[in-house]
């Protein structure tokens, strides 16, 4: 299913007031999302903050719960992705924080939102593996929470966006460390992914981004750091978050694949809405749409929504609400 709006403006809003002051550099990767109305069908939602969910090599991940009031029956649940260049950000604190939380709490719609390892002690594949880890630990204790197991989906932008992706597509004994040992034999599989203004190919997001190797006064070539100035500046940012390593031989090209959604294409992935914005100066090229493309071509259960005339930020235009609502009610199975 592929959506084109026609051209409309787009309020924005920056989510990344909730982040340090250090990190507004990376104002432009962290996701822009709409504000959220309060209340849902399922009655007022109650906050658990800072549920420890993964301890691993001395780093101990947290997340935050903000569950429906009032439900008869175990909720869906979403598990949110924060962006930031994989080095920035925070989950968020309120369930109004969540991008798009409006869409989940009028179908009583359980949120999570989950920080994972970032910079030098994340990269790849340690914040896919947390991610995946969060999954497991929400679908363990899901009796606690009140929600469905078989109802996790998960979504987020930018970093997220990619993060989500993988999460989804990834197969369950994917080379990532695998689970904690509190966590083995739950699943990490997710039943809809949500993923906005997602890099899909980082040998395309490689190549797209200017050179890093710079020479200096005195003809030597150093590596610089990534410039917020620059428009798509993804070499920096890569070699840091894939330790070092530069996409210069097959081995290295293959796990620059490896770590990407494009290279975990498959028929039986589960329900997928990806969007790209149309003028990303972060994401150039519309890397969701290429990914949606082969999926198709696989046989996939994908819908794609171009938002006309926009950058990096959280999709909008007339008719998407419908196209989020539509997959919100059938990737949870959830009566109208």
């Amino acid at each position: 299913m592929l959506r084109f709006p026609p051209k409309t403006p787009a309020r924005v809003y920056d989510t990344m007031k909730r982040a340090p002051l250090c990190l507004l550099v990376l104002a432009w990767i962290c996701v822009l999302a709409p504000p959220a109305a309060h209340g849902s069908g399922a009655g007022a939602y109650t906050a658990e903050l800072n549920i420890p969910y993964c301890a691993v090599d001395g780093h101990t991940e947290t997340l935050n719960a903000f569950l429906p009031g009032g439900a008869q029956q175990p909720a869906p649940a979403m598990v949110e992705i924060h962006g930031g260049w994989w080095e920035g950000g925070s989950p968020a604190d309120a369930a109004e924080g969540v991008p798009g939380s409006s869409f989940f709490m009028r179908h009583g719609i359980a949120l999570f939102s989950i920080a994972y390892r970032l910079g030098g002690a994340g990269g790849f594949p340690q914040c896919i593996r947390d991610c995946r880890n969060a999954i497991r630990f929400v679908r363990k204790n899901a009796a606690r929470f009140n929600i469905d197991p078989d109802r996790i989906g998960c979504m987020g932008g930018s970093a997220g966006g990619h993060l989500s992706l993988m999460t989804a597509l990834v197969s369950e004994d994917f080379d990532d460390g695998g689970p904690t040992d509190d966590l083995k034999r739950v699943s990490a599989k997710v039943c809809a992914c949500f993923s906005w203004i997602p890099p899909t190919d980082f040998l395309r997001f490689w190549a797209q981004g200017p050179e890093d190797a710079v020479p200096n006064a005195y003809g030597q070539i150093f590596l610089r750091r990534p410039d917020p100035g620059i428009p798509s500046d993804s070499r920096p940012h890569l070699r840091s978050l894939f330790h070092g390593v530069a996409p210069d031989t097959a081995a290295h090209q293959e796990l620059y694949t490896e770590m990407s959604p494009i290279g975990h294409v498959r028929k039986d992935a589960p329900p997928l809405l990806i969007c790209d914005g149309e003028r990303d100066p972060i994401v150039t090229g519309q890397h969701g749409r290429a990914l949606y493309g082969q999926l198709k071509l696989a046989g996939a259960d994908a819908t794609y929504w171009l938002t006309v005339g926009r950058g990096h930020e959280f999709p909008s235009g007339p008719g998407f609400d419908k196209v989020l609502d539509s997959f919100i009610t059938r990737a949870f199975a959830i009566n109208p």
